[in-house]
């Protein structure tokens, strides 16, 4: 009995640092758990990154987001205690809320890209596909806006960013094509204004008039008074 208590009366000076040795190691454990998903949040903040750049937006999500990118990778790096460890768990948590947030913020930007750049593609394209040598221009132009619309629901941004990248160059082509088949700057300038809903009766020159009657489009369009704010 002796002996044994003479081993155990040994051993304890040991049992702190056995216990300490067991938290960072449960520690350890916890965060690797957290980052089995690690390739998946590169992914995402690499998706998000660029397709941001391919609509050039940057707001403060944005900013936070490469912000904590960096301070999860400087806390990864420096973990090798309990308090180390915590941090870098906790940086990492964090980085994965500021790439959600900034997911969001660019799936809101984009849909107000779609409006701008795309959403009038279609009223532009019902108006082309009337005419007999637009080499379907028309029809492309608005199946490219009805793509475009319906982008929005896409639920992963990696492929969200592909589809962006997509659309516009398929938009960039078109434009080309609208504007070698217009071969005016004063019709392209038109249809551009017809297609924000700016068009007025002063935009229709005598250049665009003929052009829209040699086309056979003139009852294709409507005059209406522009609505006035009464305040």
């Amino acid at each position: 009995m002796t002996d044994v208590l003479d081993e155990l009366e040994s051993l304890l000076p040991r049992i702190p640092q056995a216990v300490a040795h067991q938290k960072v190691s449960n520690l350890v454990d916890r965060l690797f758990d957290k980052l089995l998903d690690f390739q998946q949040t590169q992914a995402r903040l690499q998706a998000i990154l660029d397709a941001s750049d391919q609509i050039d937006f940057v707001d403060d999500y944005i900013i936070s987001m490469r912000s904590a990118s960096r301070e999860a990778a400087t806390a990864l790096k420096a973990a090798s205690d309990e308090n180390t460890i915590e941090d870098a768990e906790e940086a990492y948590s964090e980085l994965k809320k500021a790439i959600s947030a900034a997911d969001r913020a660019v799936r809101h930007y984009w849909k107000v890209v779609i409006l701008r750049d795309f959403t009038p593609l279609v009223t532009v394209g019902r108006l082309l596909r009337q005419f007999g040598d637009t080499n379907d221009i028309g029809d492309r132009m608005e199946a490219l806006g009805t793509r475009a619309d319906q982008s929005i629901n896409v639920a992963s941004l990696t492929e969200l960013r592909d589809i962006i990248r997509a659309l516009k160059v398929e938009r960039s082509q078109l434009e080309a094509e609208k504007a070698a088949m217009t071969k005016n700057p004063e019709v392209d300038q038109f249809l551009g204004k017809l297609a924000a809903g700016d068009a007025t009766l002063a935009t229709v020159t005598p250049t665009v008039f003929q052009w829209l009657s040699e086309h056979g489009a003139l009852s294709e369009l409507a005059v209406r008074p522009l609505a006035r704010s009464l305040f």
